[in-house]
C-alpha cells in the first residue's frame, strides 16, 4: 500500500439531489450512485458554495466560500493576488501524481457557435484549467449534438441569430446511438479507465469530470426510454410562490421566463424526462468509473468522493436551471468513500463541498489546509453525534447569501430584503417568515454566519 491513499474524485455539472439514495425524487434511476452511497458516508444535506459552475468549483477546489475567493461568477482566478491554493495542486506538492480528465475546472461548450454554423458538435473552451497542476490531463474536446435542433421545437434554429442565449442549449431529445462513443463523458471514462490500468508507482489524485446532466439532455434514446413522461412525477408548483419573496429573488426566478415557456409548449414532461435521462446516462458512466478502479486492483487503498458542483431547478419557485439561493439550486449529492470502506452510514447533518477539501486531507493524512471555510467531515463520519461547527453557507453574486441548518434556510440579500423558511414545517420554501415578529432572534443568529466582504 502506497504512504498516502490515492483519491478517485468524481464530479457531475448540474447533478441535483435527483438520485435514488436521496430520496428527492421517486422516479430517478441511479444504481450505480445508490451502490457507492450504501459503501460509504452518504450526506443527505449537502449543499453547493455557489449555484453556479464556476464559483462553486473554484469553491470546492479551495475549500473556501466565494467571499474569500472572490469567484462570484466568472471572475479571473488564477492572476489573484495572494490567491488560494487548489487541492490539486497542494496534493501534488505532497507527491501525488495528478490525472484529470473532462470538466474538472469550469470550462464550456460553445453551443452559440454550433448553433450558428449548424454544427453537429459543440466545441470546449476551457477556462479555469491549467495544464501546470496536473501530471496528466484529458481535455474535452467537442460534443455531439442531434440533427435538426432544438429537439423541443421551443425557438426555431433556421434564424438563429434570433434565438436568445439562454436558449441556445435549453434542449432536450435522444442524441443518435452512433454518436454515443463521441460523447465528452465517454471520452473521460476512457481516459481514466487507461490511467488506472497503468497507474503510477506513487499515490495518485485522479479527477473524472463528467458533463451530463448539464443542458443540453442529449443522450441516447435507451436512457429516456427509461421513463414514461406521461407516469413521470412533476415538481410541485404554486402559482403564487413568489408572491411573499422579495424582488431579486422574483427577478432571479423569472429571468428568463422558462417556465411560462416551457408550459406554453407543453414541454415539462419531455423536460424532466431530459434531465432524468441526462441522470441516468451520469449514473451509468460513475458504474463504469468504479468499475475501472476495481478492474485496477487499486480499489482496497483509494479514498472515492462523489458529489454534484450545484443544484437545479425544473419548475419549483417557477423556476428553471440555477442561479437562485433556493433549495433546489443548492442542495447536491455527497458520497464520501474511505479506503477500504464497506459500511454505508448516512449524515444527515447539514454541510459544503468546501468541507470536501480538508475531511480527504484528514482521511489520507495529508497536511490540513489553513485559512479556509471548509471543516472536516471525518468527525461527523466517525459519530452521529457531531455537527459541523457552523451552517453551510450558500452565495450568488455578490452580497447574496444563504445559510441553512437542520431546520432553517436563512437567505439576505444585496439590498437587506430577507426570506426565512421553516423545511420542516414547508419543505418546498412556500411560505418567507421573514416578516414574522417572532422569528427576528432566529434572523439575527443566522445573520451572524453570514460572511464578510471585503
Amino acid at each position: 500500500m502506497s504512504a498516502f491513499p490515492n483519491i478517485l474524485f468524481i464530479v457531475a455539472d448540474d447533478l441535483n439531489a435527483w438520485v435514488g439514495a436521496l430520496g428527492a425524487n421517486p422516479d430517478v434511476r441511479t444504481p450505480h450512485i445508490d451502490r457507492l452511497a450504501a459503501r460509504g458516508t452518504l450526506f443527505s444535506r449537502a449543499y453547493c458554495p455557489a449555484p453556479y459552475c464556476n464559483a462553486s468549483r473554484m469553491g470546492m477546489l479551495t475549500g473556501c466560500l466565494p467571499a474569500t475567493t472572490g469567484i462570484y461568477q466568472n471572475e479571473p482566478f488564477w492572476e489573484r493576488p495572494g490567491r488560494r491554493q487548489t487541492f490539486v495542486e497542494s496534493w501534488r506538492a505532497q507527491g501525488y501524481h495528478t490525472f484529470g480528465a473532462g470538466k474538472v475546472f469550469h470550462g464550456v461548450f460553445d453551443y452559440a457557435e454550433a448553433g450558428a454554423t449548424a454544427s453537429r458538435a459543440a466545441a470546449w473552451r476551457e477556462f479555469a484549467n491549467r495544464a501546470e497542476v496536473w501530471d496528466g490531463f484529458a481535455p474535452n474536446t467537442t460534443e455531439p449534438l442531434p440533427p435538426h435542433r432544438p429537439l423541443n421545437r421551443i425557438f426555431d434554429f433556421s434564424d438563429f441569430s434570433k434565438v436568445p442565449p439562454p436558449y441556445h442549449l435549453f434542449d432536450w431529445g435522444p442524441l443518435p446511438d452512433e454518436d454515443e462513443a463521441a460523447m465528452p463523458d465517454r471520452r473521460v471514462v476512457r481516459a481514466v479507465r487507461d490511467f488506472l490500468h497503468a497507474p503510477p508507482a506513487q499515490p495518485f489524485f485522479c479527477a473524472a469530470g463528467l458533463y451530463k446532466p448539464h443542458l443540453p439532455w442529449h443522450v441516447p434514446k435507451r436512457f429516456f426510454d427509461m421513463y414514461d413522461p406521461a407516469r413521470i412525477t412533476l415538481p410541485v408548483v404554486r402559482d403564487d410562490d413568489l408572491d411573499d419573496v422579495p424582488p431579486i429573488a422574483r427577478r432571479w426566478a423569472l429571468t428568463p421566463a422558462d417556465h411560462a415557456l416551457v408550459r406554453k409548449h407543453g414541454q415539462w414532461r419531455a423536460a424532466v424526462q431530459g434531465y432524468l435521462a441526462c441522470i441516468s446516462f451520469c449514473d451509468e458512466m460513475v458504474g463504469e468509473l468504479l468499475q475501472a478502479l476495481q478492474d485496477s486492483g487499486r480499489a482496497g487503498d483509494t479514498a472515492i468522493v462523489f458529489c454534484g458542483d450545484n443544484g437545479f431547478h425544473l419548475g419549483q419557485k417557477l423556476h428553471w436551471r440555477k442561479f437562485v439561493l433556493w433549495e433546489e439550486a443548492t442542495r447536491v449529492p455527497l458520497v464520501i468513500v474511505p479506503p477500504g470502506e464497506t459500511r454505508g452510514q448516512v449524515v444527515d447533518a447539514p454541510v459544503s463541498l468546501v468541507d470536501i477539501y480538508p475531511t480527504i486531507a484528514q482521511l489520507c493524512g495529508l497536511p490540513m489546509p489553513e485559512g479556509i471555510d471548509g471543516h472536516s467531515l471525518v468527525p461527523l463520519m466517525r459519530s452521529a453525534a457531531s455537527e459541523r461547527p457552523a451552517p453551510p453557507v450558500m452565495t450568488w453574486l455578490r452580497g447574496n447569501h444563504s445559510v441553512r441548518d437542520a431546520r432553517w434556510r436563512y437567505t439576505r440579500y444585496s439590498d437587506g430584503t430577507e426570506e426565512l423558511y421553516d423545511r420542516i414545517a414547508d419543505p418546498m420554501e412556500w411560505v418567507n417568515l421573514a416578516a414574522s415578529p417572532g422569528l427576528a432572534g432566529v434572523k439575527a443568529e443566522f445573520a451572524r454566519q453570514l460572511p464578510v466582504e471585503g
